[in-house]
């Protein structure tokens, strides 16, 4: 008899903790949308009086100069080693880190640590307004 009495409570508790199975709220996260990467190229010509020093690498920025006097980084890329002039980069962002932003130019420095050896004296403009896509060509001049 106590079997009888265990075994149809067992099944009282499985079909009764099936009952508020229905009740039960499975929150689906809607499927996020997937923001695909996109990329600017081109090449950085350098020509110096000086051979460079084994530790010098390139720093190629993209950045947002809407606001004269508060530009924004939107993507940068460090290539080390260097390898001879030109040097080829791809600069990766999300499209939506470009915000609002309608003016856009490319930079590069020749850097040694935290010294800077060359740099681009002219502003490359890509994107935005300017309707650059690319790929650019951006020329650095030695530091005076």
């Amino acid at each position: 008899m106590k079997i009888r009495h265990g075994l149809l409570l067992a099944g009282a508790l499985v079909l009764g903790g099936c009952s508020w199975m229905p009740f039960v709220h499975h929150h689906q996260k809607a499927p996020t949308q997937q923001t695909l990467m996109k990329s600017l190229s081109g090449e950085v010509d350098y020509q110096l009086a000086h051979d460079l020093p084994p530790d010098a690498y390139l720093e190629v920025t993209l950045s947002d100069i809407s606001k004269p006097n508060a530009p924004r980084v939107v993507a940068s890329d460090r290539i080390a080693p260097m390898g001879a002039s030109p040097v080829s980069f791809v600069l990766s962002y999300e499209p939506d880190a470009l915000g609002n932003g309608t003016d856009f130019t490319v930079s590069a420095k020749i850097k040694q640590g935290d010294r800077t050896l060359a740099t681009s004296d002219t502003q490359t403009r890509v994107l935005g307004n300017s309707g650059n896509d690319g790929p650019v060509l951006v020329t650095i001049s030695e530091m005076h």
